[in-house]
């Protein structure tokens, strides 16, 4: 009576009745003793141990086997009795048995169960950490699996707090391509970025990950905030030292304005992207040294950047190009002089390449501009340069046609001549 209604008045009467059967080798009738004991008295670590130690004979299923039988039949197992059932039943690879089990709901799961199952299937070992309530390994499963996807689904759910970052860490390094996606998810969640921006750079660098990083920062600094100023210039330094085509592409899109501009002016001088340095420089010492190697540069663009240089910095560069190679510079700096004649002023112009005794390129220039010039000194210098440059016909056609320049002057040059 005192069994069915499970009180204490009956422990004492079990413990005795097992103890006789288990010592009188009545192991199948003691199994069901301690099953049915009140409260699970006799359902302990040291009654598995002692059917674990009873010798099998051949040919019948072990005492231990038959004890977690009977259990099975009654209903679930405690946490220790589905630890010691597990060990055997897997190590004998029948995991489907242990899969019926748990669809049945005949284990307790426990962290120490699903550590059990994990060394010889992942996917049963995440179904129990799940029933275990366990996050901290639920999440390192999912990481196995390269379910990724479902990390920051779950840790919500159940309020769990991963260490993103050391996640990462290790996703990384056994999948790049996933650790990108995982960390644009991380870095875009609609509750906030679950990991600091700069920390996740600093995981894909330390793998030299470059590509994987800029896909990540391109994504996570889209915004363009004055705040993402030292990880926009993060992003165009890594690509610069090791990519610099895609720092020109990125650059080109304008889609940064808050970085660091002399330090990555400086870095696009360093790997060549010439335009690139000279869009960033705003000291005329800095622009000097870059403008000079017109061969790297387009001229019809090197033409437009002049107007955005005041008239002494345009004439300073105009010096510094014939200076550093009158040869290759030439032609760029008489379309410049062409260009922005009216604002830079003949005088200076001439002045300029007279300096460099430069008849060609006064030539050039002031052929350019005679014909709408009233000035009696540009069409004297003309006539001067077409002379010392051989254009002898032109020489006689402006003389012919001009009617502004001294012809004293002209004739006396010419007899020179």
């Amino acid at each position: 009576m005192a069994s069915r209604a499970n009180l204490p008045g009956a422990d004492d009467l079990y413990v005795k009745q097992y103890q006789h059967l288990f010592a009188s080798g009545q192991y199948a009738e003691a199994a069901k003793i301690a099953a049915s004991s009140p409260r699970g008295i006799l359902r302990t670590p040291a009654t598995i141990e002692q059917f674990k130690q009873v010798p099998v004979q051949p040919g019948t299923l072990s005492p231990i086997l038959q004890y977690f039988g009977i259990l099975l039949e009654k209903g679930e197992l405690n946490k220790y009795e589905s630890l010691e059932l597990a060990r055997p039943v897997l190590a004998q690879g029948r995991k489907q048995l242990l899969e019926k089990w748990l669809k049945e709901n005949k284990l307790e799961c426990s962290e120490e169960l699903g550590d059990i199952v994990r060394l010889h299937d992942m996917t049963l070992a995440l179904s129990v950490y799940l029933r275990a309530n366990t996050p901290n390994k639920v999440v390192a499963c999912f990481a196995e699996l390269g379910q990724y996807d479902k990390i920051v689904l779950y840790s919500k759910k159940v309020g769990y707090q991963p260490d993103y970052a050391a996640l990462l860490q290790h996703i990384m390094r056994v999948a790049p391509e996933k650790g990108a996606e995982f960390a644009t998810q991380l870095a875009n969640d609609e509750a906030g970025p679950l990991v600091d921006v700069e920390r996740v750079v600093d995981i894909f660098m330390s793998q030299n990950l470059i590509q994987p990083a800029t896909a990540f920062l391109l994504d996570a600094l889209k915004e363009n905030k004055p705040e993402q100023a030292h990880l926009q210039t993060r992003l165009l330094e890594m690509n610069l030292m090791n990519a610099p085509q895609v720092a020109d592409a990125i650059l080109g899109n304008e889609m940064f304005s808050h970085y660091d501009r002399p330090r990555i002016a400086n870095l696009c001088e360093k790997a060549g992207l010439l335009q690139r340095a000279l869009e960033h420089y705003e000291d005329i010492a800095d622009i000097k040294r870059v403008i000079v190697h017109t061969n790297a540069l387009s001229a019809e663009w090197l033409v437009n950047y002049f107007s955005r240089l005041t008239t002494d910095q345009s004439l300073e560069c105009m010096k510094e190009m014939l200076r550093i190679n009158i040869r290759q510079n030439l032609q760029v700096v008489i379309q410049v002089a062409t260009k922005y004649s009216d604002i830079l002023g003949p005088v200076k112009i001439i002045e300029m390449f007279e300096s460099f005794k430069s008849a060609e390129g006064l030539y050039y220039y002031l052929g350019s501009v005679v014909n709408l010039s009233q000035d009696p000194e540009v069409h004297f210098k003309y006539i001067q340069a077409a002379t010392r440059t051989g254009q002898i016909r032109e020489v006689e056609r402006i003389c012919r046609e001009s009617n502004f320049y001294n012809p004293e002057k002209v004739k006396n040059f010419l007899k020179e001549a």
